[in-house]
């Protein structure tokens, strides 16, 4: 077939629509990609958080435990709220895991700023904060699994305490301060966060100096600070490391739940002693990993609340199959000789089968995830055999 040719008049209409079309095409591209930047999150560096460590036996194999991996800055804040009907925008996580959670005023919310209700009012943050002081050692160590310790304005003293505290070496090297509230005001943190336990005159000050404060509980049970970890994240801009630890600890625990069912039931006394002895009972930190670890809390059994004093009498009374020690080793040491030696506990099984026990106490005292190690370290000390070939391996820090 003969091809016709365009005559140059035809030649120049037709240059003329595709020089419109063009034109067309680049003002559009312009326009879009102006919204979008507008929008988008900063990029940052990434690195790999903290790694998972799981039991490595087939069951626990068969658990999904997701990578962590963190960022080395926080997002730039944008302006844009994401709305209700909308998914979230340049989330790579499951958002779900932040609906229910006590104090996430608007769970569909991942840009900036956010809020969060505590018991001291609602709290908005325009952007990650990148100075933010813990009053507590529990919140500190989740804050450790979960951003550069370095945003943390400072510590106490004895969160450097290695028997203590699982974050001594990081405190150890980090700014320290004293007790006096005055001396937060003067850090100037973005957020400080604290526990119920803290001290009401201490957040009233910090509040009256213009510093944000968030209480956030910490819980006697393992698995009951999940959610507290979860708001903890959300609030520091955290969401894929906080989900990756509250998922770690789930798999663990799940891993430790199976592993002792149907295993008899021992019951264990959690006991230290200073000036006095003073027994562990329901409600208690101590009691609670014992329960946990598939035993019977014996001080709880015998009608103790919370932490309460006892004699040696009494001791023989709650008549234990095991006591643990969860005390500084220096004064367990001389604490277990002195029951082993008491006549008036000579029959008392755990006296008599040679079962009094140090542990360790920053596994059992504190209050964050480090509690399930506590279990892991009960459940493994009672029950030998079930744990034949099976290597529980600590949490990690987010900056390991």
């Amino acid at each position: 077939m003969e091809l016709k040719l365009f005559s140059y008049k035809q030649k120049f209409v037709v240059l003329i629509v595709a020089f419109v079309f063009v034109l067309g095409l680049v003002t559009g591209c312009s326009t879009s990609d102006s919204g979008d930047s507008a929008q988008a999150p900063t990029v940052v560096p990434t690195k790999s958080g903290p790694p998972t460590v799981v039991p490595e036996t087939p069951t626990m194999a068969a658990t999904s435990v997701p990578t962590i991996v963190a960022q080395t800055s926080a997002p730039a804040a944008t302006a844009t709220t994401v709305p209700a009907t909308a998914a979230p925008t340049g989330t790579d996580f499951d958002t779900s895991r932040f609906e229910g959670v006590e104090g996430i005023v608007d769970p569909t919310n991942f840009d900036w700023p956010r809020s969060i209700e505590t018991p001291e009012g609602v709290v908005t943050l325009d952007a990650p904060p990148q100075r933010v002081h813990s009053l507590s050692l529990g919140h500190t160590e989740i804050l450790a699994a979960l951003m550069d310790f370095d945003r943390l304005t400072a510590v106490y003293s004895f969160f450097s305490d290695p028997e203590q505290s699982n974050i001594a070496e990081l405190s150890a090297t980090h700014n320290q301060i004293g007790f006096d509230p005055e001396e937060v005001v003067a850090l100037n943190p973005e957020i400080a966060i604290a526990s119920r336990f803290t001290n009401a005159a201490t957040v009233a000050l910090l509040k009256d100096s213009g510093i944000p404060v968030a209480r956030a509980s910490l819980e006697n049970s393992a698995l009951g600070n999940v959610p507290n970890i979860l708001l903890i994240g959300y609030m520091i801009g955290a969401e894929k490391e906080a989900i990756a630890l509250a998922d770690m600890m789930e798999a663990r625990m799940s891993f430790i739940e199976d592993l002792l069912a149907d295993k008899d039931s021992p019951r264990v006394l959690s006991i230290s002693k200073f000036t006095s002895i003073f027994a562990a009972g329901s409600g208690s930190t101590e009691g609670g990993i014992i329960e946990q670890a598939g035993a019977i809390n014996a001080a709880a059994d015998s009608g103790i609340e919370g932490h309460a004093q006892v004699t040696i009498e009494g001791i023989a009374a709650i008549n234990p199959d095991v006591i643990v020690v969860p005390q500084p080793l220096a004064g367990a040491e001389v604490f277990i000789e002195e029951l082993m030696s008491s006549a008036v506990l000579a029959e008392v099984p755990a006296v008599k089968n040679g079962q009094v026990h140090y542990v360790v106490p920053r596994y059992h005292t504190t209050l964050s995830h480090w509690n399930v190690r506590g279990v892991e370290r009960i459940a493994e000390l009672l029950f030998p055999s079930a744990f034949s070939g099976v290597e529980l391996g600590n949490f990690s820090h987010y900056s390991e």
